[in-house]
């Protein structure tokens, strides 16, 4: 409780949004909260782009079963991120973890999987940035959860940054980049594994690793992103 009270002061909780130190429980300040992306959860809808069924834009080669993001990528929620990845604020993602609950929760997927793993990144990557943001976010997921955090795969290469490419040659920067660590291998069969990352552009990352984990034996796989990228026919009901 001591260690509970010292750790506000000296780190007050901070919004997920717009980084600005919040007195409330909740991840993020009123002004950000009406930003939160409310998805549809009616019957017969996609549950990944959201849309009805029979106007779904996923791709059919679409590996991962269920998908959920708390901002769209734009205003000050992408000035944060950025801070998270470019600007040495790892504290960020603690805020980020419990937003990304919440939407995990909303969307009745948290009591659903078995364990959380990240995007990894290969050893030079983490080197220069210090720290890997995927992992710091599925590391307080799992700790808020209480579901465990295995780091599944391995990246053995260092590939072209998603970033700065179209939507085809992100899917082809990453072909054959993930392998399963040889420690949890055998342990991948039979569980629904949710894949956490910051930011969902066109769900190419997602995808190879919900592919390699459903190669190896996952039961399903459920991918979570602080923030996705607004598509011109992804339409997602928000708060009002």
């Amino acid at each position: 409780m001591i260690l509970s009270k010292l750790t506000d002061i000296f780190l007050p909780p901070r919004c997920a949004g717009c980084d600005c130190i919040t007195e409330s429980d909740f991840p993020v300040c009123s002004e950000c909260s009406k930003l939160l992306i409310r998805p549809a959860t009616k019957k017969n809808r996609c549950d990944i782009c959201f849309l009805p069924l029979d106007k779904c834009i996923c791709s059919k080669r679409q590996f991962y079963d269920k998908f959920s993001a708390s901002f769209f990528y734009d205003g000050a929620v992408k000035n944060t991120i950025f801070k998270l990845k470019f600007r040495a604020r790892p504290d960020i993602a603690k805020s980020f973890a419990r937003l990304i609950c919440f939407s995990l929760e909303e969307r009745d997927m948290l009591t659903e999987i078995d364990a959380v793993t990240y995007i990894p990144m290969s050893r030079y990557s983490q080197f220069k940035r210090g720290y890997n943001q995927s992992k710091l976010l599925a590391q307080h997921i799992s700790r808020l959860s209480g579901k465990p955090c295995i780091g599944y795969l391995t990246k053995y290469s260092v590939s072209r940054s998603q970033h700065s490419l179209d939507r085809i040659s992100r899917t082809g920067n990453l072909l054959g980049m993930f392998e399963p660590d040889p420690k949890y291998a055998e342990t991948i069969k039979g569980k629904t594994i949710l894949i956490v990352d910051d930011v969902s552009t066109t769900g190419s990352t997602f995808n190879e690793i919900a592919k390699t984990l459903l190669i190896f034996g996952a039961e399903a796989v459920y991918a979570a992103s602080c923030t996705v990228t607004k598509k011109s026919k992804l339409i997602i009901e928000q708060n009002k």
